[in-house]
């Protein structure tokens, strides 16, 4: 008997690591709250909803049966997230159910566009998306005494969440206003290059040090800069002391929250000792970005009569501190491994594409005929093959398999009767990986994100991309999409821009580009880059 309980306790701590990979649909206390955004009205009577194929018809495994694949041995035993999705979809279809189990909420899993565009259509003006709960409890529990009972825009639902996406979207969301960044954002790419220079070997082109955390340290430097005002010195043989130690917690960070967040844990009830290192790691990290707002409002009062733009962090300030400390946080904590993630999965396409990078090369040599060329916003206006290589990176592989709504509404999907509160996983990535939406999916192709002549020497191939809006959607949708995209953009741009201005680069790795599940996608295993000088 306690063979078997042990056996079964196994199994259900298996499952929940990988339901947890999936998303996680939060405790009891999350979903209640989320019960207080759905539709009030009566139960659908409509022709459609009649119609409809009953929830409990929706093909998909039962608990035990979801139990065995992750076991050592089972079908998706060390698979990741964008293997499990293609398996699963494989066995039941462009819609299924995962169980949920111990409280947790089945999810319906979708490949179907109109059932993306559904899901979106009805998400109302408070779209509810599930973030990190470890956020939450910190923020309005832990320290309330620094948030002022603000969780943020990864946690927060409802009014609460509209409050403040409302006061940041003219921060962070236009144009114009992230664009200012760019001289500051150009030289720490410029400063990036030249450290490069100082770890390339110059026999073998390559580099005497992990090319990606390198990476992750002009990521850090770019989105401090941003958030904080500050240059941080992370690219230089002497940064900012506090800067290293904020960049090491942000490590850390990221870390225990996979741990707390997405794998199974009782930390709910019971503070476990490794539970309060992470509170501690928040704790750092609250603190030093409190000392660098603090430090920056000082130099902004001294610099009163300056009549120019202000930056980012002014403006926050403006709004709210509390609003400000938060944004900035979040900002730090989601553009560190996703804006790195994302520029090695499309610089490693460059390199596999050797006449698409120069296609590329063609259009920067003539925004920048030298090198050292400064990058202006005159001269990156007209940049179209660039940014059309980072959308198709992005639609090879994205930062996540799919874009996640619990449903507010009573909706028909693929011809099934889904009731208000489900969460449903909108399977992006794969589509985007599909010949049906994609002619020559596998293949790297930017001219399908082209305009018609765009220019003389580069023939655009638009009927190469999907004419579904829903089937690539990198930075979400709706009032929920990525506060941060247009910041990861200009990063990615001027990043990009410079590197391939300067080097061509190659592919060493043995294998193609290999991706680790967390709390995103990120690239992993043996990732070499060539880079060779290009004269000017």
């Amino acid at each position: 008997m306690w063979k078997s309980m042990k056996h079964q306790k196994q199994l259900v701590q298996r499952y929940q690591l990988c339901a947890g990979r999936l998303l996680s649909v939060g405790t009891a206390l999350e979903q209640q709250a989320h019960l207080e955004l759905l539709d009030t009205t009566p139960t659908r009577s409509d022709e459609e909803w009649l119609q409809a194929k009953p929830y409990t018809e929706v093909p998909g495994p039962g608990t035990w049966r979801v139990l065995s694949y992750f076991l050592p041995g089972g079908k998706l035993y060390n698979t990741n997230l964008i293997q499990m999705n293609r398996r699963m979809r494989e066995w039941y279809g462009d819609i299924y159910r995962f169980p949920g189990l111990l409280g947790k909420k089945d999810v319906i899993f979708t490949y179907n566009p109109k059932d993306f565009e559904l899901t979106y259509r009805n998400e109302g003006i408070w779209p509810i998306r599930v973030g990190l709960e470890s956020f939450t409890y910190y923020r309005k529990v832990h320290r309330p005494d620094v948030f002022g009972g603000i969780g943020g825009l990864v946690s927060e639902q409802g009014k609460s969440w509209s409050d403040i996406r409302n006061k940041v979207n003219p921060v962070l969301m236009k144009v114009q206003n992230v664009r200012q960044n760019l001289p500051q954002i150009d030289q720490i790419s410029k400063e990036f290059i030249d450290k490069l220079e100082t770890l390339r070997n110059p026999s073998t082109h390559t580099l005497n040090a992990d090319f990606h955390e390198q990476l992750k340290m002009w990521a850090f430097e770019s989105i401090s800069y941003v958030a904080l005002n500050t240059r941080m010195g992370l690219l230089t043989d002497r940064p900012d002391p506090h800067a290293a130690r904020l960049a090491q917690h942000m490590s850390d960070f990221f870390n225990y929250s996979f741990k707390y967040d997405v794998q199974p844990s009782i930390w709910p009830y019971y503070k476990t000792p490794g539970f309060k290192k992470f509170l501690e790691t928040y704790d750092h990290i609250t603190e030093i970005t409190t000392n660098y707002i603090e430090t920056a409002i000082e130099r902004f009062k001294l610099e009163e009569q300056h009549t120019g733009n202000k930056c980012v962090l002014e403006q926050l300030l403006a709004l709210n501190k509390q609003v400000a400390v938060v944004m900035a946080m979040d900002m730090l904590m989601a553009g560190l491994d996703t804006t790195s993630s994302a520029f090695v999965t499309i610089l490693y396409h460059l390199a596999r594409n050797p006449v698409k990078q120069t296609h590329l090369r063609r259009e920067l040599q003539r925004t920048l005929p030298k090198s050292d060329d400064a990058l202006t916003a005159e001269n990156t206006k007209n940049m179209p093959y660039l940014r059309a290589c980072i959308k198709e990176g992005l639609r090879i592989t994205s930062i996540t398999p799919g874009n996640f709504r619990i449903t507010t509404k009573d909706l028909v999907l693929s011809g099934y009767r889904v009731p208000r509160g489900t969460g449903v996983l909108m399977g992006v990535l794969e589509l985007s990986n599909s010949d049906e939406y994609f002619a020559q999916s596998a293949q790297f192709i930017p001219e399908r994100w082209l305009k018609p002549d765009t220019d003389g020497e580069t023939q655009s191939c638009p009927e190469a991309r999907s004419r579904n809006p829903f089937v690539y959607l990198p930075f979400g949708f709706g009032p929920r999409t990525c506060i941060g995209k247009r910041i990861a953009e200009l990063e990615m741009e001027t990043l990009l821009a410079r590197l391939l201005r300067r080097y061509k680069v190659s592919w060493l790795g043995q294998t193609p580009l290999q991706y680790e599940s967390t709390i995103i996608l990120s690239p992993h295993g043996d990732i070499r880059f060539k880079f060779e000088p290009i004269p000017d």
